[in-house]
């Protein structure tokens, strides 16, 4: 049986300080039956004249750069699958670089595997250099910042169906029959259509053995505000599937709301104050415990920084989501993931 024609869909703005490394590690793949469709949301920092530059310099490559105008990756993956020529869909991103035999393992899992979506693991590495972003890529790549978000883990060795992964592959015929991706939703779009294909009867597939290298938020600023908009979307998600909520994501909406409830009623009622510094201190010395083990492992140094990134997934999450249920929609426009 012939192998499937693959299209590599990338949709990504101002990417300029990862793009380059995402299409050298496409250049050592060990599978070259691709093209490549980068799909530019107008960026403002240089990433499409990289990508035109690497069309240019590489003729005998199947590559294609187009422009998204609206912006936002929903969007852009839907432009860009309309316009691909193969039978199977890779999907990547401008923060992502795939180990060299990415690609054909993920035919291979598609194939062997029976399910519509297969994903694989992400390594999680900093997004700068120093101590507060080696802390944050720490922090997002363990249970106490990712949950049992299975391609997080760097503890995850099973191959099994999961609810969803990060940068699907699937054949394409599975986007035209569960529908384009939700272009309302500008994050966890990944999330809601993996959803869809579940509802419809189909597997979503994790196989440790698909790897690829992400790069997390460099700052502490960068992380909140990215939790904020995932709280934030999967609040728009919820309205559209309540069915959806996992326990990773109801506990921290549980905690982010409810401490604060606490404190606020704490500050009317003082007979609860001391339950409510018990609770307190049952989380704090959660952080700081887990923090201080996992920099004991590593660095010490990493322990202040540690501490700060899992408050801040917390209740960013757990705040954004709840903000989201009661505020409702931002601008179109607003967010990049």
């Amino acid at each position: 049986m012939p192998t499937p024609k693959l299209t590599v869909v990338i949709p990504c703005r101002n990417e300029a300080l990862h793009i380059q490394e995402l299409l050298d590690a496409l250049e050592r793949q060990d599978f070259r039956d691709f093209e490549l469709v980068a799909v530019d949301g107008e960026s403002s920092d240089g990433t499409r004249e990289i990508l035109r530059e690497y069309a240019s310099r590489h003729p005998a490559c199947a590559v294609t750069v187009l422009t998204n105008p609206r912006r936002s990756i929903p969007a852009g993956l839907n432009l860009g699958i309309q316009h691909a020529q193969g039978e199977v869909i890779a999907r990547l991103d401008g923060h992502s670089r795939p180990k060299s035999n990415y690609l054909g393992r993920c035919l291979a899992v598609l194939d062997e595997s029976g399910a519509e979506v297969v994903g694989g693991a992400w390594d999680i590495q900093p997004g700068a250099p120093g101590l507060v972003a080696r802390a944050i890529a720490l922090a997002v790549s363990s249970p106490l910042g990712a949950g049992d978000a299975r391609y997080r883990l760097r503890s995850t060795s099973r191959p099994q169906d999961v609810d969803t992964v990060p940068y699907g592959c699937f054949r394409r015929e599975t986007w035209h029959t569960v529908g384009r991706y939700n272009e309302a939703l500008l994050v966890n779009e990944d999330y809601e259509f993996n959803l869809r294909v579940r509802l419809r009867g189909g597997r979503v597939y994790f196989d440790p053995s698909l790897q690829c290298d992400y790069f997390a938020r460099p700052t502490l600023a960068r992380l909140g505000q990215q939790y904020w908009q995932y709280g934030w979307w999967k609040a728009m998600m919820l309205k559209q599937h309540p069915h959806s909520l996992r326990l990773r994501q109801a506990l921290p909406m549980a905690w982010a709301g409810g401490s604060l409830i606490l404190v606020m009623l704490s500050i009317l009622w003082p007979c609860l104050r001391s339950g409510v510094l018990f609770v307190w201190g049952i989380y704090v010395a959660t952080v700081l415990g887990y923090a201080g083990w996992l920099a004991w492992r590593r660095d010490l140094r990493l322990g202040p920084p540690l501490a700060a990134a899992f408050v801040l997934v917390h209740f960013s999450w757990g705040l954004g989501a709840w903000a989201g249920l009661a505020l409702g929609r931002r601008k179109p426009d607003s967010v990049w993931e």
